[in-house]
């Protein structure tokens, strides 16, 4: 079906209810949007087509894109704004919750690309910018995020790159923030101006972040080629610490997952709870929820924690473990597809030493009867997600996780467990059995001494 307006060609399946809506949200938005881009008009009328079937639209954006992935749901390469429908949106992991207001934040998000477009079409190398420009002026986030990637990575490969769209979105905000508005125009206009600025703009993203966001001072406690730290003033001497742990440690990480450099990580260290959560509040959405438990977290690929001074001269030791946990989270997001929290914590407790305590068989086995088989209540693995569901009076999924990675370790090659990193569907197989072949595992090794206790 066709809807024909002063401005849009509205082309939908007879199925979709909301066309007027869509209607009234470009005519109310048309206006802000043109005069950004100083233009009066479009050179003709926009073509809007609502796609109804996520399959046909994937064929149409493989015309254009090198590789398609599930979260691509709306786009203007072929000079009109192409956008799934709501249902359609609904069967991708990305959008699975996607109602109609955010679905027309995201017309308006492809309306910014047309009047991009009317000025200068080439987006070669600086499609992050377009995306900077149209999240910001189409459907703003409510959080920004540390910028954390090269220039390269921002130029060549944006569709790959983590958290591709708040880091734009946040290099966006910086420059409406910071840039005069001709200033940006010249970069719309000038392409090759803005390419020769790239580096300049992130560095200034980055300055800018930490400013406004970390709530840490600005300057760097300690640096290296592999990390950065910024802590609070309280712990200087513990930043140094942490540079020589993260360090020495980095490599052994790597190879364990089978990769041989990784970009450098930066480190925020708070000794105070308050300012810690108020950072994380900063950079995730407010529908994240923050557990009363979390001290410690990779957001963004930066390793954040939350320190207790009065603790840390009996602690220093395990907190220094506890930021080495948090760069195997990192290493472990990097290349996992998807990430299965019971494996992803387990192997961040494992291969950090935290739990070396248990290396000794009469404290694993004493680990063993206490915290697991005295469990009221056993989960399902592949359910354990953060929050009440991961600690709680029933069970600790630190523990649980901990332990079935430990037998993982035992039982599986290294080249094994890389591949069920990478294949999560590999590791759900694993995670639907994988605690109670655990249990089977270590009752048999322990037998004769628990039959002991247990007459």
């Amino acid at each position: 079906m066709i809807k024909e307006t002063e401005n849009f060609i509205i082309e939908y399946d007879s199925s979709i209810e909301y066309i007027d809506e869509i209607v009234e949200k470009l005519k109310k938005e048309m206006k802000r949007i043109l005069n950004f881009f100083e233009l009066s008009n479009l050179s003709k009328k926009k073509k809007v087509k609502i796609w109804n079937n996520i399959l046909e639209y994937q064929t149409h954006l493989e015309k254009y894109v090198p590789k398609y992935y599930e979260w691509m749901i709306a786009d203007t390469y072929d000079g009109n704004i192409n956008m799934l429908s709501t249902k359609e949106c609904k069967k991708t992991k990305s959008h699975f919750d996607i109602e109609l207001e955010e679905f027309l934040k995201n017309i308006i998000h492809e309306f910014v690309h047309s009047c991009q477009q009317e000025i200068n079409p080439d987006s070669k190398n600086v499609e992050w910018f377009w995306e900077a420009l149209a999240t910001n002026l189409g459907n703003p986030f409510d959080h920004v995020t540390s910028i954390q990637c090269t220039k390269e990575e921002l130029m060549y490969d944006f569709n790959s790159l983590f958290n591709n769209y708040n880091t734009a979105y946040t290099i966006g905000k910086y420059m409406l923030e910071n840039f005069s508005h001709s200033k940006i125009l010249e970069y719309v206009k000038n392409r090759e101006k803005l390419i020769n600025d790239t580096d300049e703009i992130i560095i200034g993203a980055k300055k800018w972040f930490n400013e406004n966001y970390l709530e840490l001072p600005s300057i760097p406690k300690a640096e290296n080629e592999d990390f950065v730290i910024y802590a609070s003033n309280s712990l200087t001497s513990l930043a140094t610490s942490a540079l020589t742990e993260l360090s020495n440690e980095k490599q052994r990480i790597l190879k364990f997952f089978e990769l041989s450099n990784y970009r450098k990580v930066q480190v925020n260290l708070y000794d105070n709870q308050e300012n810690f959560v108020s950072f994380l509040k900063n950079i995730r959405s407010p529908r994240w929820f923050i557990p009363k438990y979390c001290k410690g977290t990779f957001d963004d690929f930066m390793i954040n924690h939350s320190i207790n001074l009065e603790k840390l001269s009996t602690d220093y030791s395990n907190c220094l473990k506890s930021l080495i946990h948090e760069f195997v989270h990192i290493i472990y997001n990097n290349i996992a597809d998807e990430r299965i929290t019971w494996l992803d914590e387990g192997l961040a407790m494992n291969l950090s030493g935290e739990n070396s305590i248990y290396d000794n068989r009469e404290n694993f086995q004493k680990f063993f009867e206490e915290n697991i088989l005295s469990i009221k209540q056993i989960p399902f693995m592949n359910d354990l997600v953060h929050g009440e569901n991961f600690v709680n009076e029933n069970y600790n999924g630190y523990d649980l996780s901990y332990f079935v990675v430990k037998y993982i370790l035992e039982i599986m090659t290294q080249s094994d467990i890389i591949s069920i990193i990478k294949d999560s569907n590999k590791a759900k197989i694993i995670g639907y059995s994988v605690l109670e072949d655990a249990i089977k595992y270590y009752t048999k090794i322990f037998e004769q001494s628990l039959g002991r206790k247990n007459k």
